[in-house]
């Protein structure tokens, strides 16, 4: 069934990179180099507060979330027999958004990976949280599980602003206006998150965002925003 259903729907295999960015990822972040620290007066003016936690755990489910939506109107007319016109319009769509989420978000995933290795960066923000709550608790976890190295351009935020950008122009009828707003409104604070617990710098945040804006620029003048044909 896994078989024919990739078989039939081969831009599900833009997943497998998933994998190899998970392993280029964690392999640089062991390379012991001197760093350059990003540091921007207005990092200061952003308040440390740790129930910011919260959007930034959102991240982790939001970032495949989005694809997910995507992927299931997409194979929602696949499995159903005798779907409507809309379905199959929605499916269309769906399918081209899936895959021009992919290829934006994963080419601002590896343009990052590269700029971590030629200019490695870090931030040097993390203070000593003097709370004790279950929120202060759980960025110590993500401190611990997550080093201050390769920083800049921030992953995080591209890759939502990468989906941010696809929902914004996407014409499945699942996304409604009160849908988009909400959906930048979750981006603006998991953004935000990212400078408000000090794991990134607002210039990483800057420079993430301006990646992803870029890259889905280009592929949209590339393919005249048009359905990609993955095999």
């Amino acid at each position: 069934m896994i078989r024919r259903l990739i078989a039939d729907n081969k831009w599900l295999l833009l997943l497998l990179y998933f994998p190899i960015y998970l392993a280029a990822f964690f392999t640089i972040d062991k390379i012991e180099v001197d760093h350059h620290v990003i540091v921007c007066a207005l990092d200061e003016a952003v308040r440390f507060n740790e129930l910011f936690v919260i959007p930034y755990a959102l991240w982790f489910f939001w970032f495949p979330g989005v694809l997910l939506l995507f992927a299931a109107a997409a194979l929602r007319p696949y499995f159903k027999g005798g779907a409507s016109e809309k379905e199959i319009s929605d499916g269309v769509h769906a399918r081209a958004d899936f895959i021009k989420t992919c290829i934006v978000m994963f080419t601002s995933m590896t343009i990052s990976l590269i700029i971590y290795v030629v200019w490695p960066n870090a931030v040097d923000l993390r203070e000593p949280i003097e709370r004790d709550n279950i929120f202060a608790k759980a960025v110590e976890m993500i401190r611990a599980a997550d080093t201050p190295y390769g920083v800049c351009p921030s992953i995080h935020v591209a890759t939502i602003t990468a989906e941010a950008l696809s929902i914004k122009d996407s014409a499945i009828s699942l996304l409604g206006r009160r849908e988009k707003i909400a959906a930048y409104m979750i981006t603006l604070l998991i953004a935000y998150s990212t400078m408000a617990i000090k794991q990134h710098s607002i210039i990483d945040v800057i420079a993430g965002a301006l990646l992803a804006a870029v890259l889905y620029a280009a592929y949209r003048l590339i393919f005249h925003d048009k359905n990609t044909k993955i095999g």
